[in-house]
Formats: structure tokens, sequence, C-alpha cells
């Protein structure tokens, strides 16, 4: 599966949330934040650095991004009308694959932080969906990461897509899983990821 390049730029309508005043922090905000602090919590603390820490600090950013990602509601948008066709079993299998890719992908990019800024530009929600806008400020760069998020049952808002420096992640996986299933059949599909993961 070829990576979209990180330079190619996702247009996103905008035009459909609501933009909310950045004065005091909202509770999507607020949550989602939490999370990042944890993250970069686990990323700073010096008992955590090094190669021989690397499990562990793998270990400890997993269990904080599971309480905020939904992997499940990623891998639904992923696959998109695909998603209809497979069986229980199947798509059980297919969000614990994927969502051990999107893991990886994630915890690749943040885990080259060290002790950067995390800045948050803008907020916009309409009614149970969300996005947050943030910059992580380095020495030399300016990275943009922006959240997407809906409002679960439970009222906790759930991360189900993340774009990075312009490319949504789970938009650039729907476009190459689209592009594998119109030719290939779905078995193909979870040959693809298992690599993919374990390369």
């Amino acid at each position: 599966m070829k990576r979209v390049g990180m330079g190619v730029l996702i247009v996103f309508a905008v035009c459909i949330f609501f933009s909310v005043n950045n004065a005091g922090a909202s509770s999507v905000q607020d949550q989602l934040k939490a999370t990042i602090d944890q993250v970069m919590a686990i990323l700073r603390d010096p008992s955590l650095k090094g190669d021989a820490q690397t499990e562990k600090r793998r270990a400890a950013l997993r269990r904080v991004i599971h309480e905020r990602f939904s992997f499940a509601r990623m891998s639904q948008l992923s696959l998109a009308r695909h998603w209809k066709t497979r069986s229980d079993a199947e798509k059980k299998v297919f969000v614990e694959l994927f969502g051990q890719l999107l893991e990886q992908t994630y915890v690749a990019k943040v885990e080259a932080y060290n002790d950067e800024k995390v800045v948050y530009l803008k907020e916009f929600v309409k009614e149970k969906r969300a996005q947050v806008n943030t910059t992580v400020i380095t020495g030399t760069l300016e990275i943009p990461i922006d959240y997407r998020l809906y409002q679960s049952t439970d009222g906790s808002w759930m991360v189900y897509d993340i774009v990075i420096e312009g490319v949504s992640l789970v938009g650039n996986y729907r476009s190459q899983f689209d592009q594998i299933l119109q030719k290939d059949p779905y078995e193909k599909l979870v040959e693809e990821l298992k690599k993919k993961i374990n390369s």
C-alpha cells in the first residue's frame, strides 16, 4: 500500500461546523487536552527514555491512546461502503488490525517529540461532532495536528480521525483500501494490513 505524501493537503469543509469561542476551553478540548498532556508526560518521563525503554514507553502510550481513540469508528470509516458487506467476525479482526496500524502510525509520529509545546488553535463543534486544531511547536518546526472527534453516549469525546500535516489518516487509508478492494478480494487487504504492521 503506497503512502500518500505528507505534503498532500486534505481539504476539510469547516463550514459544516460552528466555531467555538476559545476564551474558555470546552468539554471537547478539555478532554482532548487531558489525553495529550498524558501523552506528552510519558514522552518527557526520564525513566521511559531511550531504546531500552521502548516497549515500556509504547505500552504506556497505548493505554492512554485507547482511552480516547475509537479504533472501531476509524475502522468503519476507513472501509466505508465495504464495511457493510463484512461479517461480524471479519469486522472484529479488521478493527484489531487497523487499530494496531493506526496506533503504530500515531505513536511513531509523537514519539519523536521531546519537550515541544502543543498550542490549541481553533475548535469547531456541531452537535456531536468536533474538530480541534493544534500545532506542535519544536525548536525549528511547527507541526499541525488536527483531531476530529464525536461524542459518545456517555458524554466522552472520542477521536475518530487525525490530520497530521494536512493528511487525514483515515482518509488516506480509505483511499488505499478502496483501491485494493476494487481489484482484489477482502482477504488480500487483511494480508496487506498484517504485512504493514509487521514491517
